[in-house]
Parts: C-alpha cells; sequence; structure tokens
C-alpha cells in the first residue's frame, strides 16, 4: 500500500512537471491555473508523506504493544515454608507486567504413576486466567489432593520412593498460553516437572533433547 501511495505522488508529479512545460512553452502561458496545479500538486506529495510517516508510527506502536504485551508475561511456581511430609501446598502465580489485559489458559497435566489427576479448572484448561495490567494473580494446589484421586498419599509416596520411580511417581507437563486485548498471542513450550518426595520441591526439566 505504501508502494502504491508513493508511486501515485511521483505520478502526480511527472504529470505536474510535464503540463508545467508545455504551457510555459506557450506564448501566453496560463499562469493561475499553473500555480494551482503546481500548489494541489505539492499538497498532494506531503498528504503522502504525512500517510507514510502515519503509517510508520502505527506499525512501531503496534510493535511496541506487541512486545509490552503478551511478551513480558510470566509465572513462578513456589512452595514457601514447605516441610517434608506436609500437604505440599504450592502456590502458582502469573504475572502480568504489561498495560494490557491479558487472559491466559493454564494446564498442569498433572499425573500419578502415570495416570492423570486434576487440581481444577484453572489448572486444566477449563477456566481462563485474567490478568489485570501491572498486576499477579496467585492461586495454588495441594500435592496431598492429587495423591487421594488415585489412592495415594504423601507418607506411602515417600515410602514408595526409589531412584527408578523418583521422577515418575507424581508429574506435571506445564502448558501456557497467553492472548492480549489485540488478539496476539504467546504459547510456551511444554515444561515438564516431577515432585520429589525427598527434597519436597517441584523439580523442573531444564533441558530437551537434541
Amino acid at each position: 500500500m505504501k508502494i502504491v501511495a508513493i508511486g501515485f505522488a511521483v505520478l502526480g508529479a511527472m504529470v505536474c512537471i510535464f503540463v508545467s512545460w508545455r504551457e510555459l512553452a506557450l506564448a501566453q502561458p496560463r499562469l493561475v491555473e499553473l500555480g494551482n496545479l503546481v500548489v494541489l500538486t505539492m499538497t498532494l506529495v506531503v498528504l503522502v508523506w504525512y500517510a507514510c510517516d502515519t503509517n510508520t508510527i502505527a506499525r512501531v506502536t503496534r510493535e511496541r504493544w506487541d512486545r509490552e504485551g503478551v511478551l513480558s508475561t510470566t509465572y513462578n511456581l513456589t512452595m514457601p515454608n514447605a516441610s517434608v511430609g506436609d500437604f505440599g501446598r504450592t502456590y502458582f502465580q502469573l504475572i502480568n507486567g504489561s498495560p494490557l489485559v491479558v487472559k491466559a489458559k493454564v494446564n498442569f497435566n498433572f499425573r500419578v504413576y502415570g495416570h492423570p489427576v486434576k487440581a481444577g479448572d484453572l489448572y486444566s484448561g477449563g477456566k481462563n486466567w485474567v490478568l489485570y495490567p501491572q498486576q499477579a494473580s496467585q492461586g495454588w494446589f495441594e500435592v496431598q489432593s492429587l495423591l487421594k484421586q488415585q489412592g495415594k498419599n504423601v507418607a506411602e509416596m515417600q515410602t514408595e520412593t526409589s531412584e527408578e520411580n523418583r521422577k515418575l511417581q507424581l508429574t506435571m507437563n506445564l502448558e501456557l498460553k497467553f492472548w492480549d486485548e489485540f488478539g496476539i498471542t504467546r504459547e510456551l513450550p511444554a515444561r515438564a516437572h516431577y515432585f520429589d518426595f525427598k527434597r519436597w520441591a517441584w523439580i523442573p526439566s531444564l533441558g530437551e533433547d537434541a
């Protein structure tokens, strides 16, 4: 579109130059009409220039909003004041550092020995999180409640823990998708975690297969 506008302005300038040349070659050139043509042509060039600058500013502004929107969203997973053997309350926080309202779909994909369990709609993709500008939203779930869905409890899992199964007892594969008011989306790669019943902590995967 920008090329078309510039081409139109150039064509108008060329027409103006040609008409002016022909008119000035006459014995009695119509200077008033010629002046009006030159002014109109200059106005056209200025308008095209202004339109191009406005388009550039709009594009830069949109790119800035894109960067400051979903790209500034992040998450945090913590177990403050947790002690080995308690209910394993885990706090999950979504942080929106942008001036836009951002929504998020979160799916933890919890599994106990490979069997799916859930912590609620907000943690299994059933409901969207709404993140207000420059704010953080926080929720929580408990390890104990996840284990109960498969007839297990914390004490049993601690007894069963071995080097062979410690990364399989309780796992999550965290999926996060964000989108802002303009429909710009950001989907993070799924990140695997396992719960270590000896260290009493969620351990994230730090890499991926090459």
